[in-house]
């Protein structure tokens, strides 16, 4: 038995009595042995170590499924999940969910990583959104990261950006190398207006494998707002490499919005050399409207000349005031609501401008909260 499952049994035994646990009779071997049967493989063997003490139940962390093919067991929640990506529940590559979350996800083993049971990751699957990510890399990092949770000191305290934050930085060490561990503590370290510490800890997830492909995305940004070349360089570079569209959807952004951040930290660059040649990956494929964009910042850094003026994602969230200062403050207060994002500061040409007349710091350095 590893030591977070063993943890986690010791804490749900021992705390049996709140109001939050409520605890199923421990699994049969009728009831595992038909679950495996409808499955064609074996059930992870921490899974069914703790499946034997307690055939599911409540846990604060939500729903543990219990053992069996009935209503509302692993079985019966495999063949629902079945349905709902249009699968068929007797593929043996198909998520085996065992935990439902308090947000309505599903928890679950992506049996498509591996033939042996002890060694699948674990994903978080939303049905309306149809997606699966890589939540935690073993069922006992899961084990962990729930009993690190449950004995932390903030334990039952109301959701804020400051729990957000500690919450990631558990996951993160229990985890080190699971993506979206890094990325819950950047995405709070922002919100905490810490951005040099939230671009470290993108950049650490966008490192990991499998990364988030979005995650080098939000570190170019914030590396580009800060002037950060070499965390930009870094992050362009794995946003630049050769992708399929459906890639490109994934990363949330595009070849030429890309370029068009890089462009003015190319232009600034001692050495333009590998700025260039992730210029050339981006041209090679950007869209056929978009393609020309690129070739313009092309052209412009080979000539030495200032790159042309991105292109604005959309109308401007506050427009160009004749009061510089009045202007300056209502981008302020649209950056604190949310407003006015990263990629207006980036690719606005009004805004653009205005970050050639004032940092963009206070903005990012401003606390957020939820």
């Amino acid at each position: 038995m590893h030591r977070g499952v063993r943890e986690l049994i010791r804490w749900v035994e021992a705390n049996r009595d709140r109001p939050d646990v409520r605890l199923n009779p421990p699994a049969s071997s009728s009831d595992i042995g038909a679950l495996e049967q409808m499955l064609g493989g074996p059930l992870p063997a921490d899974l069914k170590l703790v499946l034997a003490r307690f055939n599911g139940g409540t846990l604060p962390a939500g729903e543990l499924l219990p053992a069996g093919t009935g209503p509302g067991t692993i079985g019966s929640t495999v063949r629902e999940y079945a349905e709902a990506v249009g699968g068929d529940f007797l593929d043996t590559e198909l998520l085996l969910p065992f935990h439902r979350t308090p947000e309505e996800s599903l928890l679950a083993f992506d049996r498509s990583a591996g033939p042996v049971s002890d060694t699948w990751p674990i994903v978080d699957y939303f049905q309306d959104l149809q997606e699966h990510r890589l939540m935690y890399r073993t069922f006992d990092g899961w084990c962990r990261v729930c009993v690190a949770e449950w004995t932390s000191p903030d334990f039952g305290e109301d959701f804020d950006l400051d729990t957000y934050l500690r919450a990631g930085l558990r996951h993160a060490e229990v985890e080190p190398d699971v993506a979206t561990a890094h990325a819950t503590v950047a995405h709070a370290l922002k919100r905490s207006g810490e951005p040099e510490r939230s671009l470290e800890a993108y950049l650490r997830a966008a490192r990991c494998v499998p990364p988030l492909p979005w995650c080098d995305w939000e570190a170019l940004k914030l590396a580009a707002i800060l002037g950060e070349s070499s965390a930009a360089l870094e992050a362009a570079e794995r946003l630049s490499s050769m992708a399929p569209g459906s890639r490109w959807k994934q990363r949330e952004t595009s070849a030429a919005r890309v370029a068009e951040v890089v462009a003015p930290l190319a232009a600034r660059a001692s050495d333009p050399a590998p700025w260039r040649r992730l210029l050339g990956w981006l041209a090679a494929q950007a869209t056929v409207a978009e393609r020309p964009v690129v070739e313009a910042i092309q052209r412009a850094l080979e000539a030495d000349e200032p790159p042309p003026d991105p292109r604005p994602l959309r109308a401007s969230p506050v427009p160009r005031q004749p009061d510089l200062d009045a202007w300056w403050a209502a981008v302020q207060r649209g950056y604190a609501t949310g407003e006015v994002r990263d990629e207006d500061l980036l690719l606005h040409p009004d805004l653009v401008a205005l970050g050639r007349v004032r940092s963009f710091g206070p903005l990012i350095r401003a606390r957020r909260e939820f």
